[in-house]
């Protein structure tokens, strides 16, 4: 009891800490906002006997057989809590091909169908007037065996802003009351499951799971649009209608610190457009690091609540607004160690953006766009930017200490200007490397790329930072102190130079349609570092760094960590990369050409996949799309189980030669596991014959179906020697291969 009533305590501290302005208005809802939190043992309630009632909300149905509600926690004279204690039956469907494939992952089922003895509701629907409207209830209060009850079985724990989220559950539950919709907010936890209907959110239906019995958090195991919007199509799916757009960004920074690197004053002003019908209730978000000093709304303070600990910014405007209108906030914040500088909203449109950075002098400070410095006639520097494109994130880099560079022209004219940081230079580093060997990786991973996918977008000179930090057109990351020993068979410096020049076209600048399309500017890059470690070196650090992928992700399965590629920011950042890498990977061998063993086609691909991505906003869809475009043929199996599916298929291969009327063929059978039974896949298989060498084999391509599929090669003019079932690896597979 005694920590209970501390976390309330921590709670109002926290909040009115974080509160901007003091109106009538905000009183009110922290005032409320508190009563959330409300000790549940003694409080007043009303108790309701129920039996049979069943509620639909969205795509969860919940049938309270028997037993009893207690409605607590009244705002506006309206209850916001309920605990049911009795028997019950809960029945969740997940149209979506790819969210059921994520909760299968979490929770090993398809859909949900549980029996319940006790749940804890938080609502802002008509949750309780349905049920009262059947069956009578009386003034009571809550008694210490059902608040104990309530307790035993976790209750609202997750509902608690104490756990990360990506919103504030108290903050949405109010803003759905004053709303006063009968489709408004609700929250349930029941068993090991939470299902969260919020009509506010981009996505309304979130069903999550307590992965681990006493997690202190729970995974999100499917998101959805709402049934009326029934969106649900995997090719469709990432069609979201977000609340707001952020069209404009301007930041005016004061920076300072030890390192350069944080922001002593900073105003930021950020300007939105309206997309739903209307809005009073605004989310932004800043990164938890920056604290915010005040918020104005059209130069005036306005209402606002943000707890430490999130980057959720709930906003309450003075009076309604309507679709399409203009929304300008101003941000004063301070701090350091953030990923990101600016406030931002759930849409990821990108917008332009503007900086200016007053700085110490002598410091160096590198953006995309950036001016000539001006000296303010003292201390302090200006440097300016605003670049021509627009940004859905924006990253600088920032030293005090001073800073040469070195300039070289790639094959195109571009120049390369290759930061040198003094400290860098003059201290021992056990992992330092060497000026020229950074030089030779980074320019040469730069030519190769221009080869391969042409210009930069917007990038008319490029900075070469030698310490960490974010890539993007005009600013790159290639570290001279790493321990590039530890890489040497996956690539060396040619890896990590690689990764961070192709952020150049896959950096900062993309414009992905939802959070569902993160997955490629975590790979893209990656993946074309292996390209170039391809091209500088040979194939074996190639397939050394996918095989060591692949064992990541094997274990990740095993452990039963693994999600679709398609849910987005789900999905450990690790996991995306690795699994998005051997996607394009498969994809290039999907694209490769038996007859003159070459993949022209991908190179185009990667091309034109280069100016979608950076040039408008794109989704998976249009990822399949212009796949299909350069393979010449649907490709719905392959991305249906590699981008919004999950597993590792395992190939049991059985082959023999066989003559014919003279001819030679190489029959087999595969038995397919560890996927369902509509997987199919095109694998790549090679055939040595004798008389020959490798470099002369027979390259063909089979399409191999789950649960069994068999295949027959030829005719050989002669006896084949050698038979490789997956060559170059076509897929990723588990294979156990055996002659007959």
């Amino acid at each position: 009891m005694k920590l209970f009533l501390s976390g309330i305590f921590v709670l109002a501290i926290i909040i009115t800490s974080s509160a901007g302005a003091t109106s009538p208005e905000l009183q009110k809802f922290k005032a409320d906002y508190a009563n959330l939190d409300l000790d549940l043992l003694n409080n007043p309630c009303e108790v309701a006997d129920v039996q049979n009632f069943v509620y639909q909300k969205d795509l969860a149905k919940f049938t309270f057989t028997k037993g009893t509600f207690y409605f607590l926690r009244f705002v506006n004279n309206r209850p916001t809590t309920a605990i049911y204690i009795g028997t019950g039956q809960a029945e969740i469907e997940i149209p979506s091909h790819v969210e059921r494939n994520s909760l299968r992952c979490i929770a090993k089922t398809g859909a949900v169908n549980e029996t319940f003895e006790n749940c804890f509701i938080r609502f802002a629907d008509n949750l309780d007037e349905l049920i009262k409207a059947k069956f009578p209830a009386q003034q009571s209060t809550l008694s210490w065996k059902t608040f104990n009850t309530a307790k035993q079985a976790q209750g609202e724990v997750f509902f608690k802003p104490v756990i990360q989220h990506h919103v504030d559950n108290y903050f949405e539950l109010l803003r759905s009351v004053d709303e006063q919709a009968d489709d408004g907010y609700f929250w349930v936890d029941f068993n090991r499951y939470v299902f969260t209907y919020d009509p506010n959110q981009p996505e309304q239906f979130r069903l999550a799971y307590e992965f681990e019995g006493g997690d202190f958090a729970i995974t999100e195991a499917a998101i959805l649009q709402n049934q009326k919007i029934g969106v649900y199509d995997d090719m469709a799916i990432s069609n979201i209608a977000y609340p707001t757009t952020c069209i404009e960004r301007e930041a005016k920074f004061k920076m300072g610190g030890q390192d350069g690197k944080q922001i002593d004053e900073g105003q930021a002003d950020i300007k939105l457009i309206i997309n739903s019908d209307s809005a009073k209730y605004v989310s932004l978000f800043l990164d938890y690091h920056l604290k915010e000093d005040s918020i104005y709304f059209n130069n005036k303070p306005v209402d606002y609540l943000r707890r430490n600990t999130f980057n959720f910014i709930g906003i309450i405007l003075p009076e309604y607004h309507y679709k399409g209108d203009t929304l300008d906030f101003r941000l004063w914040y301070k701090g350091k160690d953030f990923a990101q500088s600016l406030p931002y909203v759930d849409n990821p449109k990108a917008s332009i953006v503007a900086f200016e950075l007053t700085v110490p002098d002598g410091s160096n400070y590198y953006l995309p766009g950036q001016s000539e410095a001006k000296d303010l006639q003292g201390r302090y520097q200006l440097i300016e930017a605003a670049p021509d494109r627009p940004y859905n994130k924006f990253y600088f880099q920032g030293y005090v200490s001073g800073a040469d560079t070195t300039q070289v022209l790639s094959k195109i004219g571009i120049p390369l200007n290759l930061i040198r940081l003094a400290y860098i230079t003059k201290y021992n580093f056990t992992c330092f490397v060497p000026p020229n060997d950074q030089e030779v990786a980074a320019v040469g991973a730069f030519n190769y790329l221009t080869d391969k996918l042409g210009a930069p977008p917007a990038a008319f000179e490029v900075f070469i930072s030698p310490e960490e930090g974010k890539g993007m057109p005009g600013l790159a990351y290639v570290p001279q102190v790493a321990c590039i020993s530890e890489y040497e068979a996956f690539g060396g410096m040619d890896l990590i130079a690689g990764t961070g020049i192709a952020n150049q076209w896959f950096g900062g600048a993309l414009q992905p349609a939802t959070d569902r399309e993160n997955w490629l500017a975590q790979s893209l890059p990656k993946f074309l570092a292996l390209l170039y470690v391809e091209n500088s070196r040979d194939s074996r650090a190639y397939y050394s760094n996918l095989f060591n992928r692949s064992d990541t992700l094997l274990k990740i399965i095993e452990r039963g960590w693994d999600l679709p590629l398609a849910t987005g920011n789900r999905l450990k950042e690790s996991i995306a990369s690795n699994k998005g890498i051997w996607l394009l990977h498969m994809l290039r061998f999907l694209m490769f050409d038996p007859q003159t063993q070459t993949t022209p086609k991908f190179y185009k691909f990667l091309q034109e996949l280069s100016v979608l991505c950076n040039s408008t906003t794109f989704s998976n869809s249009d990822f399949v799309k212009l796949a299909e475009k350069y393979y010449g043929a649907p490709l719905t199996d392959f991305f249906a189980h590699w981008l919004y599916g999950f597993n590792v298929p395992e190939f049991n291969v059985e082959y023999s030669f066989v003559q014919k009327d003279g001819q030679y063929y190489v029959d087999g059978n595969v038995v397919t596991h560890k996927v369902d039974s509509t997987f199919a896949v095109p694998v790549i298989m090679r055939v040595e014959l004798k008389g020959s060498s490798s470099d002369e084999s027979v390259y063909l391509r089979e399409t191999i179906k789950a649960p069994q599929a068999t295949f027959s090669l030829g005719p050989f003019p002669s006896e084949p020697k050698k038979f490789v079932f997956n060559e170059f690896f076509s897929v990723l597979s588990q294979d156990n291969v055996k002659k007959k």
